[in-house]
């Protein structure tokens, strides 16, 4: 089962896969919950926003949750969700839209990091098309905003845009958030 949730800048999309997780977990108390935080802490704004957000996703579920963050050095997404692919997993994976940022960023040309990012994305589709484990995926829509300035804004733009396409067609439900509201698309 894939649960896809899809919305803009502070739309409510992270706090609505929060919730499903929440009410799955505490409706089969034998499942294992994950949470995979892809965002990787640069600068001081970055490091208090991942803490506020570690910080209050401690309370929020009703039971204890492995979390894994993602430091693409050492583990990156597909190795963690390996670990994880069972029946007895819900992996909540927030979000795609900073793992799409972070492959396009890196320090390479552009055309090495959308390589490397291809190769990425095309696996973890291979993955979502055979997973065992439950999944909810948080992502960013891109198609609401404006044409980036830059070769890399627009490259992401495209890439992240292409992503949620297929991760969209694989999923059994889609979700969109637009000022806290949930609509159902799928």
């Amino acid at each position: 089962m894939i649960n896809l949730f899809i919305g803009g800048v502070r739309s409510g999309k992270s706090d609505a896969a929060e919730n499903l997780l929440n009410r799955i977990i505490t409706q089969d108390q034998a499942l294992k919950p994950a949470y995979v935080a892809t965002s990787v802490a640069f600068g001081k704004e970055t490091i208090a926003r991942i803490e506020k957000h570690q910080q209050s996703r401690q309370s929020r579920f009703t039971q204890a949750i492995t979390t894994h963050e993602l430091d693409y050095q050492q583990t990156d997404l597909l190795q963690v969700l390996k670990q994880l692919n069972t029946p007895q997993h819900v992996v909540l994976i927030e979000c795609l839209s900073t793992w799409v940022g972070w492959y396009l960023s890196a320090e390479n040309t552009l055309q090495q990091n959308l390589a490397n990012f291809k190769q990425q994305q095309l696996d973890l589709l291979n993955f979502l098309k055979q997973a065992k484990c439950s999944i909810i995926i948080v992502t960013g829509e891109v198609g609401c905003g404006l044409i980036g300035e830059t070769p890399l804004q627009r490259r992401y733009a495209d890439q992240l845009g292409e992503l949620n396409q297929q991760v969209a067609a694989l999923s059994d439900h889609v979700y969109l958030l637009t000022a806290g509201i949930t609509q159902t698309l799928k």
